[in-house]
Order: C-alpha cells, then structure tokens, then sequence
C-alpha cells in the first residue's frame, strides 16, 4: 500500500526541480532548492579557509556552487520520476523476459529515458505509462536545456566581474590610490571613477540582480577580485563626495547608486552581516598630493550619513577574506619605513 503512495513525493520532486530550474533561470534569482544546495556547501568551503587560512580555497566556490546545483537538479529528478513508475508494480517490465523491473532496473529505466537515451531495455506495457515515460524524456530534455541556460550567463557574468575588477586595481588598489592615480595620473582625472565606470557597472549590477548567487563566487588572485575592488571604489566615491570642495565629478551619484544596489544583493544573498562599519579613512597622503578638500569634521559626518553603505562594503570584502586596510589605505611607499 504504501509503495502505491510513492508517486506522490516522487511527482513533488519532480515540481520542485521544474520550478526552481524556472525560478533561477527564467524569473531572475535563486530558486529555494538551489539557495537549499549553496549555503552549506558554501559555508563549509569558506569555513575552510577561514580555519586553514588559505584564501585559495575560495577560487572554488564557483564550480562548487554550479556542481552542487546541477547534481541536486539530476538528482531529484531522477529520484522523483523513479519513484513514480515504481510506485506501481508491473508499470514497467524487461523487453526480453518479461518481468517486472526491480528498484534498480526502474532506477535503470529513467537515467537513460531522462538523458533521452531511449536504449529500450525495459519498457512500459500500458498507454498510461508509455505517456509517462514520454513526459520523463522530455522533461529530461528540459532539465538539460535549463542547466545550459544556467551555465552559460555565469560564465558570462564572471567574465565582466573579472574585467571590472581588473580595470579598477589597474587603476589602484585600493580607495585612496583610486583617488590619487586618477587625479595624478588620467587624462580625464576624477571623472574615470565616475562616468568612465557607468555602463560597465551597470552591466555587472543587472548580472547580480539577476543571478544574486553570482555574490557567492570569489576569485583567488586580487586582481580579479570583485569583493575587494568594489568595496574600495564605493569608498573613494563616498570619500570624494564628502570632501571636495568643488562639484564632484559628474555621474558620482550615479555610479554609487550602482555600487548601494550591488551591495543591497548581496546582503540580500548573505543575509545581514556582524561586521561594523569600518573607521573613517585618514587623508593625509592625498592632501600632501595636492588634493583640497574639507575640514575631516564634514567628511566624518558625510559618512556616518551613510554608515549603512559603508558596513555592506566591509561586508562584502569581509565575506572574500579581505582586511579592510586592503580595501581602504593607500599601498606605503617605497622609503617608509
């Protein structure tokens, strides 16, 4: 009695899969299955690298993530669909002997009719389960097409990640350096932080919005890392407005609203962070290179005015295992000793 009951948890896995394969790649975000499947595996690969304190470790969260999710959606949908037809005995039987076919050759059966196989082995004597048997394969077929649609923007996604972070440590690392190299050493001074920036933000910012796991993904090297490059230029931003004396640079305003909306999905992927909203930065170095900005006073008020931003970017270089001195100071110099 109860393995005719069978079909019932096998049919809801099967839902469960379908719609968080639509969720995720069709109605832009992370199904509850595949956010089910990342945050263990993710906070044990980070656990890891915080207890080893090897930071390397983290350039696997990606193919971790895409490997778990992928494994999770065959999974169930093998599990389900074989708990479907073996939920009635006699719905399929062996081509040749005509028996029924055991858990295993019903497990048999559905690997190779959802990856579209059709080898033929065992076979379903009734319409009803003839019809079924159709419906695996194309759902099969679906579950395929969908883990492409998957893949494909991810690596896309990651492509951009990594060509915005490589033009920002170019350009740095680091807040102040941003600064500094940009007023001492662009032709366009102050402005490549601002408008030079804007589409390629807003490129990176609509892949997170749309795929908001994309914040799970870390990058071994600091000149791909996202996590460390964003947080700074958010900083320099906020340190620019803050402190000039002058009009800031034009399209600041709309290159921190890319920069809060990146951080506000990944808070929304992590969940609200215990770290503190890091200390106001010290600008000696850029007032010795001839900046004129404001008394600290203004600019200790301007950025408690946005503390909140300023914690999600020391949260987000803290969940990459980024120092916030990393983030924020200028390199010494050469002669300090």
């Amino acid at each position: 009695m109860l393995r005719q009951l069978l079909w019932i948890p096998g049919t809801l896995m099967v839902l469960a899969v379908m719609v968080d394969l639509i969720v995720t790649c069709l109605q832009s975000g992370e199904g509850r299955l595949g956010r089910a499947v990342h945050r263990p595996l993710y906070a044990a690969l980070t656990g890891a690298a915080r207890l080893t304190g090897r930071r390397a470790l983290l350039s696997w969260t990606a193919p971790l993530l895409i490997l778990g999710t992928l494994t999770a959606w065959t999974l169930l949908c093998w599990l389900g669909w074989t708990l479907i037809f073996w939920s009635q005995p006699g719905s399929l039987l062996g081509s040749e002997s005509g028996t029924p076919a055991t858990f295993a050759g019903t497990l048999y059966f559905v690997g190779y009719t959802i990856s579209t196989l059709g080898l033929g082995e065992i076979t379903a004597p009734l319409p009803f389960w003839r019809v079924l048997t159709a419906v695996a394969s194309i759902n099969g077929f679906f579950l395929l097409t969908f883990a492409i649609t998957f893949v494909v923007p991810i690596a896309q996604a990651r492509g951009d990640r990594r060509r915005l972070a490589l033009h920002l440590h170019r350009a740095g690392p680091g807040a102040q350096a941003l600064i500094l190299n940009a007023h001492t050493d662009h032709d366009r001074s102050l402005l490549s932080l601002t408008s030079d920036l804007h589409t390629m933000l807003n490129d990176v910012d609509a892949a997170h919005l749309n795929s908001p796991y994309l914040h799970r993904f870390h990058d071994h090297d600091p000149q791909d890392a996202l996590d460390l490059h964003l947080p700074a230029l958010g900083e320099a931003l906020l340190i620019l407005q803050g402190s000039m004396t002058g009009p800031v640079p034009h399209g600041l305003g709309r290159t921190l609203a890319s920069i809060d909306s990146m951080t506000r999905t990944f808070e929304r992927t992590h969940g609200p962070s215990p770290v503190p909203v890091p200390p106001p930065p010290d600008l000696t170095r850029l007032r010795d290179a001839g900046l004129i900005l404001k008394p600290d006073a203004d600019l200790h008020a301007h950025l408690h005015a946005h503390a909140d931003l300023r914690r999600r970017l020391h949260a987000m270089a803290h969940a990459g295992q980024w120092r916030w001195d990393e983030v924020a100071e200028l390199p010494p110099t050469p002669d300090a000793a």
